[in-house]
């Protein structure tokens, strides 16, 4: 990954494909602040996320839960089957930190003794990249070209800050 910071800009290269520019990383803070709050949130290209820390590793996503536009940056971590997820605190539903997916528990009605079991719905929110880079924490957003849940709420009306531009 190549991350392009600002003080060693060449005005030669100010021409930039805007395309280039909504993937460029963005510097949201530092890395010893993240760790204290083991959470923050930024505003990267107009598109705002939170970042977490948790057991030693960084995830980002869209700040706004896929469902209903809760507020996940409130929520709490939890283990779900093996994984770390943010849990809406809205309505409950559980998102992984990793990848994005929604869980919920799942049993077959025509077995009384079965036992629920986590499954998944699919990728429901939508995951960015973070990198960290000399104590500096840099959130590069998802190239991937799907359209996920989350996107909804992540643009236009429900967008929480709203750009000077």
């Amino acid at each position: 990954m190549t991350i392009k910071l600002l003080g060693n800009m060449d005005p030669d290269d100010a021409v930039q494909n805007p395309e280039e520019k909504e993937y460029s990383s963005v510097c949201v803070g530092r890395e010893a602040d993240i760790k204290k709050s083991e959470r923050m949130t930024a505003v990267v290209h107009d598109r705002e996320v939170v970042i977490f820390y948790h057991r030693g590793e960084y995830h980002a996503m869209d700040i706004r839960c896929y469902h209903s536009g809760g507020p996940l940056h409130l929520g709490e971590i939890e283990d779900f089957d093996g994984r770390p997820c943010i849990v809406c605190p809205w309505h409950k539903f559980k998102i992984t930190l990793a990848t994005g997916e929604g869980l919920y528990q799942s049993i077959n009605p025509k077995d009384p003794s079965a036992k629920p079991k986590w499954c998944s719905k699919g990728i429901k929110q939508r995951i960015h990249t973070v990198t960290v880079e000399n104590g500096n924490i840099y959130v590069t957003l998802s190239k991937e070209p799907f359209k996920c849940d989350s996107d909804f709420y992540a643009t236009g009306k429900y967008k929480v800050i709203r750009s000077s531009s």
